[in-house]
C-alpha cells in the first residue's frame, strides 16, 4: 500500500455550531452571559488516509487530486479557522455554523468516498446537500434566519411526540437530561407553535405543526439557482432513496457479481465526492460573502482544480473504453 501524508485542516479559532446539544435534540436558543463563548465542537484537527487497495485504487483514478485539495483544505481554513461571529446565537453566527456544519460533513464524506465507501457517501451527500440549499437560501432571505432557529423548538416537540409513543417518561428523562423534560419541550413547542402552522383538513378547519421550517427543499433550490439545480437529482432525489427502507436501497445490488458491485461502488463514491467537493466550494462563497473575506479569486481556482481533476478522470475512462 502507499504511504501518503495528511491533510492538516486548522480548527477554528473559537469554535463553531450552536450551544451545547444534549441527545440528539437542539439546545433552545439562548444569550451568552458575558464574557463567556458558546461551546466549541469536536476539533476537526488532522485529517489521515487509511493505506488500502480502495485508496490505491482512488488515487490511481485520480493523479491530480492532491494538488486540488491542498487548495480547498487552505481555502476552508481561511474562511472558518476565526473568531465566531457575534452576537452569539445571532443571524450571521447561525449562518457560520450551519457552513462549518457543512465542512465537517464533507470530511466524512471524502473519508468514505476515498476508501470505496460509495452508498456511505451519497447518503451523507444528501444531507449535506440541504444544509448547503438551506444556507444559500437563508443569505439570501435574511429574515427566515430566525425562523430557522425557532423551528428548533417544533422539531424538538416531534421527536418527544414520537418517542413516548415506545418509551416511558422517566426513559426520556433519563436519556436526555436536563432541560429537556415533556413539559420544558412543550413549553418551548407552544413558544412557537403559532409561527408553525399548517392545514390538515381545510373541511374542518384544523391545524397541525408544520412539516419543515419554511418552503420545501425543491423551491428552495428554485429559488437559489445554480450549482443546486445542476445536482439536486443526485445529491438529493436518489440518495433520498438510499437514506430510507425503500425497494431501491434493498435491491440495488441485485443480481450483480462482486467485481460489478465494486465498480458500482467506486462510480458512486467518485460522484458524491465531486458533488461534495463543489457544494463546499459554494459554502465558501457564502462564507466569503457573509464574513467578507475577498476570496473570490482563490475560490474560483479551487473550483477549476476540483473540475479538472473529474475531467481528467472521465476522458481517462474515456480513453480506456476505447481500447
Amino acid at each position: 500500500m502507499k504511504s501518503r501524508p495528511p491533510f492538516s485542516w486548522t480548527s477554528m479559532a473559537l469554535g463553531a455550531a450552536g450551544g451545547a446539544v444534549l441527545g440528539f435534540l437542539f439546545a433552545p436558543k439562548k444569550s451568552a452571559p458575558p464574557g463567556e463563548r458558546p461551546e466549541a465542537p469536536c476539533e476537526p484537527g488532522t485529517f489521515e488516509w487509511g493505506e488500502t487497495a480502495e485508496t490505491d485504487a482512488f488515487f490511481d483514478r485520480h493523479l491530480n487530486f492532491y494538488p486540488a485539495f491542498e487548495r480547498l483544505v487552505t481555502l476552508s481554513n481561511k474562511c472558518f479557522a476565526r473568531s465566531l461571529p457575534t452576537p452569539y446565537y445571532g443571524p450571521e453566527y447561525t449562518l457560520f455554523s450551519l457552513g462549518d456544519a457543512c465542512r465537517q460533513e464533507y470530511m466524512e464524506i471524502l473519508f468514505l468516498a476515498v476508501h470505496g465507501y460509495g452508498t456511505g457517501a451519497s447518503k451523507l451527500l444528501r444531507g449535506f446537500y440541504e444544509r448547503a440549499v438551506a444556507l444559500a437560501y437563508m443569505l439570501k432571505n435574511r429574515d427566515k434566519v430566525e425562523r430557522f432557529s425557532s423551528f428548533a423548538a417544533v422539531q424538538e416537540y416531534k421527536a418527544m411526540k414520537d418517542a413516548l409513543k415506545v418509551t416511558t417518561e422517566d426513559q426520556w428523562n433519563s436519556a436526555l437530561g436536563e432541560h429537556y423534560t415533556p413539559a420544558e419541550v412543550m413549553a418551548r413547542f407552544e413558544a412557537v407553535r403559532g409561527d408553525f402552522q399548517q392545514t390538515d383538513c381545510k373541511k374542518c378547519g384544523t391545524k397541525r405543526p408544520s412539516i419543515s421550517w419554511d418552503i420545501d427543499v425543491a423551491s428552495m433550490v428554485s429559488k437559489v439557482g445554480e450549482p443546486y439545480t445542476t445536482y439536486y437529482l443526485g445529491a438529493y432525489t436518489n440518495a433520498n432513496l438510499q437514506i430510507h427502507a425503500t425497494a431501491a436501497s434493498a435491491l440495488r445490488v441485485n443480481e450483480k457479481d462482486q467485481a460489478s458491485r465494486q465498480t458500482d461502488q467506486r462510480a458512486e463514491a467518485d460522484f458524491a465526492l465531486f458533488c461534495a467537493s463543489i457544494l463546499l466550494v459554494e459554502v465558501f462563497r457564502h462564507q466569503n460573502t457573509l464574513m467578507a473575506l475577498s476570496l473570490d479569486d482563490e475560490i474560483q481556482e479551487c473550483e477549476n482544480a476540483i473540475a479538472r481533476v473529474w475531467r481528467d478522470a472521465i476522458d481517462a475512462r474515456t480513453r480506456g473504453g476505447k481500447r
